[in-house]
């Protein structure tokens, strides 16, 4: 059995200085076949944990992790102290490459999402195009003249592609989405770090700010 006390006063590898975390914040045990769990230890601000689909951190009180579980103490910002679990072995602190291989990984999935996305949007601008002339051709079959009802329904077949696609499926607002949930995994891997890494530094595998 291993136990490692996360805080200020902890028993962690690095410092912890930040003013949201407690002197005992948390607590990460180790059985002797090598399940990891977190433990909050009534810290004030709170233990949390990243959700690894979404990007979402949720306030623990105690949960199974793995040592690549992010963890929180205390707030995502400069007044909390982030890490993967991974971290709070000595033989492991300081080498962050599984983390940036990880995070690699995920601008992966993301780049890929948004390359989807940009496909999808061509097809539909294709359609776009096309659909709006068969339609008009269409209404005019149907509803034959030059009276103002006919030149409505016209309209409105040439304009309806347009607004149902944009209704249903907007590419915009999808890649904000996408650039959102990529943003939640960009955090320096380096827990005395508190900076955001570009996909330029993910890609380099080297925080600018802290130099790791």
């Amino acid at each position: 059995m291993r136990t490692i006390i996360l805080g200020k006063e902890g028993d962690q590898p690095f410092p912890i200085t930040a003013d949201g975390v407690s002197r005992h914040h948390a607590r990460i045990t180790i059985d002797d076949k090598g399940n990891w769990m977190l433990e909050d230890t009534d810290s004030s601000n709170g233990t949390y944990i990243r959700n690894e689909t979404d990007g979402t951190m949720s306030r623990i009180a105690q949960i199974s992790i793995t040592p690549m579980t992010f963890i929180c103490l205390g707030p995502d910002n400069a007044k909390g102290c982030c890490f993967y679990a991974r971290q709070v072995l000595k033989e492991n602190y300081g080498n962050f490459t599984t983390e940036y291989e990880y995070l690699n990984e995920r601008e992966d999935y993301f780049a890929e999402q948004l390359k989807q996305i940009e496909k999808k949007s061509k097809n539909l601008n294709i359609v776009k195009a096309v659909l709006p002339v068969v339609l008009l051709a269409l209404s005019v079959a149907v509803v034959p003249g030059m009276g103002p009802v006919s030149w409505i329904i016209r309209g409105v077949a040439s304009a309806l592609p347009t607004v149902l696609i944009l209704i249903f499926y907007n590419p915009t607002e999808m890649k904000k989405e996408v650039k959102a949930g990529q943003d939640k995994f960009s955090h320096c891997p380096n827990p005395c770090c508190s900076g955001k890494l570009t996909s330029k530094e993910i890609r380099n595998m080297r925080c600018a700010k802290c130099k790791k």
